[in-house]
């Protein structure tokens, strides 16, 4: 329903940012990270058999769903007012909440699992997070959220690094000065 039938939310989805301005902070970004995590999530679930695959693809594919609303568009990237009393996370549960409610018999259980999924995927309390991971699915969802926004912020720094340089300087988000990989 998000994706197919609403077309404006999918227009938006496809062009907004994940980011004001640490990863994905670009037209697309939001789609291409959520991608990522949809890729890593599926490659999870492949190695380990005890999740359950449909359960971590859904908090996958929705879990930075409300950044639509939380994010203006570009090209000036800023919090709205929903985004700052709200947040993404919280908006996205509505929404889902709200589909999930048009849905004859939809599995309560279920939508609680995917819910968690998306309130715990910044993984702590101090980063957002309304509720710790408290299950395999939702610890899997943060981790791959974790390495694809991290990955994509080290491969900024290291693109804006000057290309005789080895060294990016120091990066306070990594608190380490980036190194270049080549020899």
């Amino acid at each position: 329903a998000f994706f197919v039938e609403d077309k404006a939310m999918s227009k938006r989805f496809k062009e907004h940012g994940a980011a004001k301005t640490i990863h994905h902070n670009f037209f697309g970004g939001l789609l291409e990270h959520t991608l990522g995590i949809v890729k890593i999530c599926d490659f999870l679930a492949d190695q380990y058999p005890q999740v359950n695959r449909d359960v971590l693809l859904a908090g996958a594919f929705f879990h930075d769903i409300g950044k639509t609303e939380e994010l203006t568009e570009l090209p000036i990237v800023d919090y709205s007012d929903e985004g700052q009393l709200v947040g993404h996370i919280i908006i996205g549960v509505q929404w889902i909440n709200e589909k999930v409610n048009q849905i004859p018999g939809f599995p309560r259980p279920l939508a609680n699992l995917i819910k968690h999924c998306v309130i715990a995927h910044h993984g702590e309390l101090e980063y957002g997070s309304p509720k710790k991971p408290a299950i395999l699915e939702a610890a899997l969802l943060h981790y791959a959220d974790n390495i694809d926004a991290k990955v994509m912020t080290f491969t900024t720094i290291l693109d804006k690094t000057e290309p005789e340089d080895d060294w990016s300087g120091y990066q306070r988000l990594f608190e380490t000065n980036i190194r270049k990989t080549r020899f």
